[in-house]
Formats: structure tokens, sequence, C-alpha cells
């Protein structure tokens, strides 16, 4: 035994999608909801991909721009077209502050820079309390389908009065693929969770190293209009 070829519950139905016609309501309901758990989570795994990897571009172009060591408002004006790298998204949110002079306070500063992590980091996670629960429901809905239709396969072998193989088997098999499908939603979503959760933790990191630089930068030019005064 081992699995190589094509599986044998395929050669028996005939093909996949004969398979699925032929299981029962709830299985089918189940079916449908996991197709779209499984839909949905693919595309936000590819979204939030996708996105990290543009923000990680723009963020080099940006940093670059900044080590430069150009004014702030001439680092405020380059953010505004580098729309998905964090550190221009931060440099945005507090260049309105800057120039209005609310920050003079240090720890003031700090709280808007906090401010302004915490509202890109929960941008960042949004959407990953689907696919965490989608990693935690869909082998429960597979194990609901499948123990349905299990149950269903020995109310018929009570009804026959037989319990041969032939008779109890192909409801089984039935049953047991809302398992597969639950477990084909599960298993994507669990790592695209952990990926995207690595992904927005190491970005934070990096975000909070810059602002660290932003600060400073923010504090020399306040102190060197103080001097000038």
């Amino acid at each position: 035994m081992g699995f190589d070829g094509i599986p044998v519950f395929m050669l028996m139905s005939g093909s996949f999608s004969e398979l699925i016609a032929n299981t029962g309501m709830l299985a089918k309901t189940v079916l449908a909801v996991l197709l779209v758990l499984s839909v949905v989570s693919w595309t936000i795994i590819f979204e939030k991909v996708r996105f990290f990897r543009r923000a990680g571009r723009q963020s080099a172009k940006f940093n670059k721009v900044f080590e430069e060591g150009r004014s702030l408002r001439a680092i405020a004006e380059k953010a505004q077209k580098l729309q998905d790298s964090p550190e221009a998204s931060l440099v945005k949110a507090l260049s309105g502050v800057v120039e209005s002079g609310e920050v003079r306070d240090p720890a003031n500063l700090d709280r808007y820079i906090d401010s302004g992590i915490e509202t890109l980091v929960a941008e960042w996670e949004s959407y990953l309390i689907f696919l965490s629960t989608t990693a935690t429901i869909s082998p429960f809905l597979g194990l609901l389908g499948t123990v349905w239709g299990i149950m269903s396969s020995f109310l018929s072998m009570g009804m026959r009065g037989s319990a041969n193989l032939y008779v109890i088997g192909p409801g089984i098999a039935d049953a047991l693929i809302t398992t597969i499908f639950g477990l084909g939603a599960a298993i994507p979503a669990v790592i695209g969770y952990n990926y995207i959760l690595r992904m927005v933790r190491r970005k934070e990191d990096d975000l909070t190293s810059f602002a660290v630089r932003f600060r400073v930068r923010i504090l020399e030019r306040r102190y060197q209009e103080l001097e000038e005064r």
C-alpha cells in the first residue's frame, strides 16, 4: 500500500466532482462553507504577502532618502509618494503635529510615535483573525460532516440488515471527504497566519528602530530652532 497513483475512492467514484455530488445535504453545506473559508484565506494570504513585499521595496527607498539627511519637510514630501512604506506612513502621521509645534515636549512626542506605530500594526494585523478562525474551526466542520456521514452509513447498514463492507464503504468514503476539505482549509490558514504574523513582528521592529532615529532628528531640529532664537 502507498500513496502512488490515483486514489482508489476517485477511481470508484469516476471523478472528484461526482464524489462531491453524491454526498448528502449536510456534507454539501459543510463543503461549501469550507470552500468559502479556504478561498478567503488564500486571498488574505496573497494580499498580505504582496503588501509586505511592496512595503519592503518602498521602505528601502524611503530609508535611503532619510539617511541622506534631508530636511523634515523634504522627508515629509517624499513620504507622500510612498503610500505603503511603514516609515513613510509614520512620518506622514507625525508631520502635521511636528509642523504645528505640538511635540515640543519629548514625552508628548513619544506618545504620538507610539500611537502611530500601534495604528500601523493594527492595520497589518487586520484579517489575521479570519485566518486564525479558519484554522481553528475548519477541522471541526470537517469532523462534523464525517461524523454525520458515518452515522448515516451505520443507519443505512441497519435498514439493509447487512454489515457488508461494500454497503458501508462508499458511505464512509463520502463522509471522510469533509475531513479532507477541513484539513485542506485549515493547514494553509495556519501556515499563512504564522508567516504573516512573523512579517508583522519584523516590520514592527524595523519601524520601532526607525522611530528612534526619527525622534532624534525631530529633537535635533527643535534644539537648532531654540539656539537660533
